[in-house]
């Protein structure tokens, strides 16, 4: 798991239970079934409303993405563009069929220039999985923005169930806290899971989804290089702002290992 979302997720835990225990109430007062059912199951029906099943099941799906540890090493990429233009420089295409490739997305590239596909050929290919990535990669951050839209608002809904209930029984006192209760944990239980959970994801997600584009246009962009036949050079030179570092400068070795180690550090 990725350490920031799992160390977010503990502090905002750590910090909500710290916070009851302080006020001196007791623990189990804010656990409240029925404002629970109104704010998940209302949310994830809304949420399920809004959207196509198979959709909405796929966006669930993806959103795994935000917990993921694995980041795209573009630097490390671009190094094995390099060698694999290299080797199609020296002996031909054909040669980079016997390369060990690690990242699928680098290999389908590979594989186009292997089954002889001319440069434009290549690069739509390239360009159109990345389009269908970033969609559904935006689908996801759609969903989880609705689940943040809505969450509120059927805490609101719950707030007025209690309401209601209160009003009604106002003869018996006996009911009023308990309806009470409802009203407010509700609105409690909405504002949680929107601004502390569903929110927060939605944001590492659209972060995780810039990354891969990233990494998936460095990819794009190389292959293309390869397919026209580009000196090495040049295309270390063309694809180094992907990198956010001038590493065809005098001092090139020391901007690449500066880049290392921080990409270690992440």
């Amino acid at each position: 798991m990725d350490k920031a979302s799992g160390l977010g997720i503990s502090i905002i835990i750590l910090a909500i239970i710290f916070a009851i225990n302080m006020s001196g109430a007791d623990t189990g007062i804010f656990v409240n079934i029925p404002s629970i059912f109104i704010v998940v199951g209302g949310t994830f029906g809304a949420v399920m409303l809004s959207y196509r099943l198979s959709n909405f099941l796929d966006a669930l799906s993806n959103i795994k993405l935000a917990f993921s540890s694995k980041q795209p090493n573009l630097f490390d990429t671009l190094d094995n563009l390099v060698d694999l233009s290299n080797d199609a420089r020296k002996s031909g295409v054909l040669a980079l069929e016997d390369s060990e490739i690690e990242n699928e997305f680098l290999q389908k590239g590979v594989n186009l220039l292997l089954d002889g596909h001319d440069t434009d050929t290549v690069e739509f290919a390239l360009s159109r999985e990345i389009l269908q990535t970033r969609q559904r990669n935006n689908q996801s951050i759609k969903v989880l923005n609705s689940f943040t839209e809505l969450a509120p608002a059927m805490g609101m809904i719950g707030t007025l169930i209690g309401l209601v209930a209160m009003l009604v029984a106002m003869e018996d006192p006996k009911t009023i806290g308990p309806s009470m209760s409802v009203a407010l944990l509700t609105t409690l239980y909405g504002a949680l899971l929107a601004n502390g959970f569903t929110g927060p994801l939605a944001n590492k997600l659209g972060e995780r989804a810039d990354e891969i584009k990233q990494h998936m246009m460095l990819v794009r962009d190389g292959i293309a290089h390869i397919s026209r036949g580009d000196n090495p050079k040049l295309m270390l030179e063309m694809l180094a702002v992907y990198l956010g570092e001038d590493i065809s400068s005098p001092g090139k070795s020391e901007n690449r290992q500066g880049y290392k180690e921080r990409n270690k550090e992440k």
